[in-house]
């Protein structure tokens, strides 16, 4: 193994993670945390933090040139290592230069920093922490109406209210942003581990959980028979019931990929609560859909002294063809085998 693959970290990863636990920008910590995954081969995770030693840097963080080029150069041999893993993989399934869809392939020309984005023009963009897929229509929010599967769910509130009441009653949601301990996390919501954002998850890693399906059967039927849910394996679909708490707001943020679009069946509304997405600002109604791209800038707020609860589910964008859908899977899949044996 090259000097890369096998660092020395400058202390084992209890010290790295017993530090990191009380100040998350320790830069020498997150560098020895980066160190000690790569030496694990656990190269997602070292990726992470190599790249968090560079952020950290950039904000005044204090580390010796040495280190910081040895971060920058473990970032760059893991991106090389990254994108063969994910060219082989993608080969092995058969897609290739031939095969892709135009825009799939656009998508890893992006991703392997090979060709930039298109320029933005919109105030607030598409601006995905995770996957950006190129060439969609630009949307905020996207009209119920249009879409021909949503006429059902919201003729199924009556059963929908009916189960999440029970699950208030008698379920613990708990917080939805909360502890990473695989990755750096700053607390960018101002939530982590905060119960006034709280979820009632039905599946986990993009698989139902059978014994919290079961406790609202007609709920997960209706979603999982009508909505084109967005199938990714190990990612997606998210079915959730959400919880914001009388008084609270979720600042602004964005999601995770733009090939899907996020729905909002609103359950029980308060008042004095609202949704922003860019420019665009709606206020939940009982029963009525919101439908929005959770990739453009967004944040909520429940300016009342009651709770307010939602159903979130997340679809594929109508834009995407099956061959794309087949493809964004497959890719996804290679990324979780591209990890090497320990």
């Amino acid at each position: 193994m090259s000097a890369i693959e096998k660092p020395n970290p400058a202390f084992d990863e209890a010290e790295a993670d017993r530090r990191l636990s009380v100040d998350q920008r320790d830069i020498v910590a997150t560098l020895a945390k980066a160190d000690n995954r790569m030496r694990a081969r656990d190269y997602r995770a070292a990726n992470a933090y190599y790249g968090q030693v560079g952020r950290l840097a950039q904000e005044g963080g204090t580390i010796a040139r040495t280190e910081l080029l040895r971060a920058r150069d473990a970032t760059i041999w893991l991106a090389d290592y990254f994108r063969q893993a994910i060219v082989d993989g993608l080969a092995s399934r058969g897609i290739t230069a031939t095969t892709m869809h135009p825009r799939f392939a656009k998508s890893l020309a992006i991703m392997f920093g090979e060709q930039a984005r298109d320029p933005v023009y919109q105030r607030f963009p598409q601006m995905p922490n995770s996957y950006f897929y190129p060439d969609l229509p630009y949307l905020c929010f996207s009209d119920p109406s249009a879409h021909g599967w949503t006429a059902p769910i919201e003729a199924g509130f009556p059963d929908i209210l009916e189960e999440a009441e029970e699950l208030l009653k008698n379920s613990e949601f708990a917080p939805h942003v909360r502890d990473a301990t695989d990755r750096p996390q700053g607390d960018v919501h101002g939530l982590v581990n905060d119960p006034r954002w709280s979820t009632w998850d039905l599946t986990a890693m993009g698989a139902p959980v059978p014994e919290r399906t079961g406790l609202c059967p007609r709920t997960f039927e209706l979603i999982d028979r009508n909505a084109p849910l967005c199938r990714i394996p190990s990612r997606a679909p998210t079915i959730m019931f959400s919880l914001l708490r009388g008084g609270a707001r979720i600042p602004p943020h964005t999601g995770m990929m733009n090939a899907r679009i996020i729905c909002h069946l609103p359950l029980i509304v308060p008042g004095s609560g609202a949704l922003r997405v860019g420019d665009h600002v709606r206020e939940w109604q009982p029963g009525r859909l919101l439908m929005f791209d959770d990739t453009v800038e967004h944040e909520a707020w429940n300016h009342s002294s009651d709770n307010r609860l939602v159903l979130i589910f997340d679809v594929w964008r109508d834009e995407i063809e099956q061959v794309e859908r087949e493809q964004i899977c497959a890719l996804f899949e290679t990324v979780d085998e591209s990890q090497p044996d320990s």
